[in-house]
């Protein structure tokens, strides 16, 4: 499943990661809901391992605007 529409963003987001692949589909389903800091968090452990298309994710999260970016600066873990 992959996260097209806001109905199958929150389907990603409810489903468990299994592997990689499914922490990037999260990742980019709440990027897709507004959740920044869901993405942010989600890209950064798969970027701590090595990956390449999380990095570049990072950096795109980054560059897209102030609000995307505040979730970047923000807390790492939240409470």
């Amino acid at each position: 499943m992959h996260p097209r529409t806001l109905l199958g963003a929150a389907r990603a987001m409810l489903q468990p990661a299994v592997d990689e692949r499914d922490q990037h589909l999260q990742a980019q389903a709440a990027c897709l809901l507004g959740d920044y800091q869901s993405a942010r968090r989600l890209w950064e452990a798969l970027a701590q391992n090595g990956d390449g298309e999380a990095l570049e994710r990072l950096l795109q999260l980054a560059q897209r605007g102030p609000r995307e970016a505040a979730a970047l600066s923000g807390p790492r873990y939240p409470r």
